[in-house]
């Protein structure tokens, strides 16, 4: 029981729900107070009591002069010496500095050792090499860091939260595609490489030769754009000015954008997520309108059997792409891909120029085990490029014309070229970032028509791009 002259404030609070009233005490000297509620003499004390009631925010504030005798569940013994548990708290930090800079100090003997392997062999072999665009120092030694991709996720992860549309030069589109937008080129530039495409046709038509010009699908639609507000991307736009100067020098051309328009296809569905390529369906798709091009123009004649999408077998592999734009930003930002691979039922004999080796449309004109065999490595495969290239120089040992096609190619003709090898006697294709040798190839093997496809993007703006070995290139 406490002693005479205790000043008390007491809310009392039983059997309801939400606290409203409050009852001020001042308790006289002759007061006799609970036994339960007073503490001992000389305790200053503002309590909340509260019982039978389930939202409470009681703070309790005591101060205790020397004399007072704390109760041991509120506040510690009076006089206690703290000097022990900060030196717990120091140990413990020390600790976590001596691990993080171990774990610092085995990244980075990792990542040099990745990174001298690279430069030794030219193979990375290390499970986290990202394939960059760019070839210098940073860009290659980060390449080789030790869980770059779960790095990249949580960062990813995290961007996608905040409601970041863009995170490492990738801007995620309104439907959740990933892509790199293009910068505007002048109209002298994309005059110059037009001119280049018109007296190529030229030289070739004087030959005898055949030509058509192929722009690929564009990853923003031009009829359903996708970009967030406030970006910016001119593919299209200048994909439009190329090709009107094409229009104006006679150009023979397909416009795919245009054909899958009028098809009433949807653009996105022709693309991978996270890549910056289209998909395999879409490769044999631009490879069918190609096709139509080469019978009602060049007098190929093409069996159906070869053009027909339900004479051909599907693989499947689930999640097995991180494309080129997802491996900047990792899997949680923009998620992955599913591949296919596109196989004839039907039989195929085909023979490599270069090597002279005999084989399947599986052997020489794919590579699926590379896509078996890598498609949980999402870092380190490129399953697209490798999976998909195949021999540049075949004969078709089935082909019952005497055509020969030249394909002036980039990546995106990886999805198409198996095909085309399929509908003509000889096939032989050429980079479209180097196609210098065109000249000289058209000379060895007199073909019955060349077709250059380019993917926009990678380029116009490009003039390595369009020196075709006529002498026509600055």
């Amino acid at each position: 029981m406490p002693q005479r002259g205790i000043s008390l404030k007491v809310l009392l609070m039983q059997d309801f729900q939400t606290a409203a009233s409050v009852l001020k005490h001042r308790l006289p000297h002759s007061a006799k107070p609970h036994s339960r509620i007073l503490p001992q003499r000389g305790i200053s004390l503002k309590v909340l009591l509260m019982q039978n009631f389930q939202t409470a925010a009681s703070v309790l504030k005591h101060r205790l002069p020397h004399s007072a005798k704390p109760h041991p569940r509120i506040l510690p013994q009076r006089g206690i010496n703290m000097t022990e548990e900060i030196r717990e708290s120091s140990l413990r930090l020390k600790l976590m500095a001596v691990l993080f800079t171990v774990f610092v100090a085995a990244a980075a003997v990792y990542t040099d050792i990745g990174f001298a392997h690279y430069k030794i062999t030219g193979e990375p072999d290390l499970s986290y090499w990202t394939r960059n665009s760019s070839d210098n120092f940073e860009s290659e030694y980060t390449g080789c860091m030790p869980l770059k991709l779960a790095a990249l996720s949580v960062n990813g992860a995290i961007n996608k939260s905040l409601g970041q549309r863009e995170m490492n030069e990738v801007i995620r589109m309104n439907n959740g595609y990933l892509m790199s937008p293009m910068l505007p080129a002048s109209d002298e530039r994309l005059k110059y490489e037009a001119d280049q495409i018109i007296a190529l046709q030229n030289e070739l038509e004087s030959q005898g030769v055949q030509f058509l010009y192929v722009a690929t699908l564009t990853k923003n639609s031009k009829y359903d754009p996708q970009l967030p507000v406030g970006e910016d991307d001119y593919t299209n736009s200048n994909l439009d000015k190329f090709l009107s100067y094409l229009d104006e020098g006679g150009v023979n051309y397909l416009d795919l954008r245009e054909t899958a328009h009028e098809e009433g296809l949807n653009t996105y569905d022709l693309f991978y997520h996270t890549d910056h390529h289209w998909t395999t369906e879409a490769g044999f798709w631009a490879y069918t309108e190609i096709a139509k091009w080469l019978e009602a123009n060049c007098g190929f004649e093409i069996d159906d059997t070869l053009t027909d999408f339900d004479n051909y077998e599907v693989t499947h592999y689930e999640n097995a792409v991180l494309g080129s734009r997802g491996k900047r930003v990792g899997v949680c930002y923009g998620g992955l891909d599913d591949f296919d691979v596109i196989k004839p039922k039907f039989e195929t004999k085909l023979e490599d120029l270069e090597t002279h080796e005999v084989g399947t449309f599986e052997d020489l004109l794919i590579n699926e085990d590379y896509v078996k065999e890598n498609k949980d490595k999402l870092l380190s495969a490129d399953i697209y490029d490798l999976g998909l290239q195949g021999s540049m120089h075949t004969q078709n040992q089935l082909c019952t014309n005497d055509s020969n096609i030249i394909l002036v190619g980039d990546s995106f003709s990886f999805t198409v070229e198996q095909y085309l090898a399929l509908s003509t006697n000889r096939f032989d294709v050429l980079s479209a970032y180097v196609p210098n040798g065109l000249a000289d190839l058209v000379k060895q093997v007199h073909p019955t028509c060349v077709i250059v496809a380019q993917c926009p993007v990678f380029n116009l703006g490009s003039d390595m791009s369009f020196d075709f070995g006529y002498g026509t290139g600055e």
